[in-house]
């Protein structure tokens, strides 16, 4: 096992657990290493799913592993329950059976392990000190673990030239395992192997020695070659950079190309982050960087840095624990990186979905303008939809005036979407990634569910898992609203895998935490219910009875749609009372989540013309409510600290028949649009 210099063992603990709930709150458990908190999940599946701790212990030594549940309850006659199937340390799988079971109820007392966790028990192993390694590995041992790790370092490569070359070649890369094994890859100089190494599912830096011939142009070949698709897990291997002799390549660079399956020059594509087929990447690096002195003193060292040692928090709860600039969600709250609430409100880009497969209004400015114009507004969001037709293979958008747009000038529509999320990094706005539709076209899929017969649910889940590792990168995408506007005949906890919409929800969420856990999730409700009809994707009654448990907790955010009355003819708009009972039409429908603290809300779409005096009564009615006046009083009804719902205005552009833009035909600020929106805007800035 890989140790740390102070003598700790860097261990894997699995835990496999299934839950039912109570109150609509799922079983929690904490685990515990010699009675330390490591780490805890929340388990909501009634099949058992595994829940994956990183943690650091004593090597060489014995330790007791505690899985602690500490939630039970029995609600109307519904127990709230865990269920422990195993538990696996570093490779060794151990059984409830193998532990003691130590009762935590007013009876108390120890007996014999057990699968089911009642009593707010603790189930309790006694593990050998042979299952902690106590010797560490060296530096250039070029062995592999015989248990697969989360973190392993590189090899540093065969022979006198790996430790004494004059090149210094640092591959900074992460992975996913599937099988239990990591992904593996071998560095090659001009084909001519240097080194190799196994990559976890954090992002290191693997170091490598050569000596590579001086003033001459060298090719850097990074080659994937244990690519494997086993159990549904795909085992991917993520390359961030390429640094040699201090200068950075990024995968995409012009200089990186990938070539596909065997290292022979044909198949050859623009260079890519993330590497599939037993490919290869290829570095054409300019013979500027092999000079006939040592390597430039910014060079990394000789000897893979010791990788920093994990969160503890597992992989199946890791929203406090992501990297920086991502979000977590904490109650109804989205919480960003520095621990602070805060408020996702944008506006809607659309385009790219339909026929021209690209954002509207490109012929009119350029991206980056139109970018700063919706910051300038006070936007800090942008909800871009997609549809999987956009993402078929060259496709190439239309609407583009180039010579306002000439960093776009022979792009792909995907390649569009790169230029976007950059520039949003670069300015600080953030992305919402939507998926809007499955063929090309205007609004939902015509047959009210999230696939159709040319793009089934596996292309789906296939694109999202792409767009999922290309952007894993870029903290400027933070979330994904996994489909658009459920309707018609889709369903909600039914069951019925063609049309349960939650369901499909959870397979879609769950593969995209697989290749990046940092996106919050956002799931929009359906149609119909038991209890009526609402918005297109705007019904979350099921909620109440079945919500959406992911893999991995805290990245859950519920979404509505919830337009005004020139729209629908729904008879709260014909009440008496209109406009002022809509804030209990709001609070019945899905206002209820985010006032019993169970998970944020987004407003993903909403928007007029404001033709209407029906239409401005909303607009001013929805935008109160959405900032925190829940009961209509003209105050705040929200605690200290925390922030309204998230929206994300439908739509910037003037394209939209039902709403209009707030840009105008002649593409100017609608004042009247922005005045109304303006009150309900997050006004600070999301680390």
């Amino acid at each position: 096992m890989a140790t740390t210099s102070t003598g700790l063992t860097k261990s894997k603990i699995v835990v496999n657990a299934y839950g039912t709930s109570s109150d609509t709150v799922n079983p929690h458990f904490r685990l515990l290493i010699d009675g330390k908190d490591v780490g805890q999940a929340s388990v909501g599946s009634a099949d058992p799913k595994a829940y994956t701790f990183d943690v650091d212990v004593s090597s060489g030594q014995a330790h007791k592993v505690q899985v602690v549940y500490d939630n039970d309850d029995v609600n109307a006659g519904s127990n709230r329950d865990l269920g422990i199937t195993s538990i696996v340390i570093n490779g060794h799988t151990l059984s409830p059976t193998d532990a003691s079971y130590e009762r935590h109820d007013d009876t108390g007392g120890t007996m014999a392990g057990q699968e089911g966790l009642w009593w707010n028990g603790a189930l309790t192993f006694s593990t050998p000190s042979s299952l902690y390694g106590a010797t560490p590995d060296t530096a250039n041992s070029g062995s592999t673990p015989a248990a697969p790790e989360a973190d392993s370092a590189a090899t540093g490569g065969s022979g006198a030239s790996a430790a004494t070359g004059s090149s210094t070649i640092t591959i900074n890369a992460r992975g996913t395992a599937a099988a239990g094994q990591n992904a593996h890859f071998t560095v090659l100089a001009d084909g001519k192997k240097i080194g190799e190494g196994t990559a976890g599912t954090d992002s290191k830096d693997f170091s490598f020695k050569t000596d590579l011939a001086a003033d001459q142009a060298h090719k850097i070949q990074v080659q994937y070659d244990n690519d494997t698709n086993q159990g549904g897990a795909d085992r991917n291997l993520h390359v961030g950079s390429v640094t040699i002799n201090g200068h950075a390549y990024a995968s995409t660079d012009s200089a990186v190309g990938y070539d596909k399956g065997a290292l022979d020059g044909k198949d050859v594509i623009k260079g890519q982050a993330d590497l599939w087929w037993n490919g290869t990447l290829v570095v054409e690096a300019d013979k500027g960087l092999f000079t006939s002195g040592s390597a430039p003193s910014t060079a990394p060292s000789t000897t893979p840095a010791t990788p920093t040692a994990p969160v503890t928090t597992p992989s199946t709860d890791s929203g406090a624990g992501s990297s920086g600039g991502y979000l977590h969600t904490e109650g109804s709250q989205i919480v960003d990186s520095a621990g602070n609430n805060v408020k996702l409100t944008g506006v809607n880009w659309f385009g790219a979905e339909g026929y021209a497969f690209a954002p509207q209004g490109l012929w009119q400015d350029s991206y980056k303008n139109i970018m700063d114009q919706m910051q300038g507004q006070g936007f800090n969001t942008i909800r871009l939809p997609w549809s999987d037709a956009m993402l078929d293979n060259g496709r190439m958008p239309t609407g583009i005036d180039y010579s306002k747009n000439p960093e776009l000038q022979g792009k792909t529509s995907l390649e569009v979407f790169d230029k976007i999320i950059e520039y949003a990094d670069q300015t600080g706005m953030k992305i919402i990634l939507d998926h809007h539709r499955s063929g090309d076209g205007a609004s939902a899929n015509e047959n009210g569910l999230w696939y159709t017969s040319q793009y089934p649910e596996s292309k789906m889940i296939e694109n999202w898992k792409m767009l999922a590792q290309r952007y894993a990168d870029n903290p400027s995408v933070v979330a994904a609203d996994l489909h658009n506007e459920p309707h018609g005949q889709a369903t909600w906890g039914d069951g019925n895998q063609a049309t349960d919409w939650k369901a499909a929800a959870e397979r879609i969420g769950n593969a995209v935490q697989s290749v990046n856990p940092n996106w919050l999730l956002i799931v929009e409700g359906v149609e119909n219910s038991s209890e009526g009809t609402y918005w297109w994707g705007g019904n979350l009654d099921g909620v109440k009875t079945d919500p959406v448990d992911f893999n991995i907790d805290n990245k859950l955010v519920y979404s509505v749609h919830d337009y005004p009355p020139s729209m629908a003819g729904f008879g709260w708009f014909d009440d008496p009372s209109y406009p002022n009972n809509m804030k209990d039409i709001w609070t019945d429908a899905w206002g209820w989540i985010v006032q019993k603290d169970i998970a944020p809300v987004l407003v993903g779409e909403f928007g007029t013309k404001l033709e209407t005096g029906q239409d401005k009564q909303w607009l001013d009615a929805m935008v109160k409510y959405m900032d925190g006046d829940y009961n209509g009083d003209g105050k705040s009804d929200l605690a200290a600290g925390d922030q309204g719902v998230s929206f994300t205005y439908w739509a910037w552009s003037p394209g939209s028949g039902d709403t209009g833009g707030i840009m105008t035909d002649d593409w100017a600020v609608n004042t009247a649009k922005m005045s109304a929106i303006e009150p309900a805007l997050f006004d600070g800035t999301i680390a």
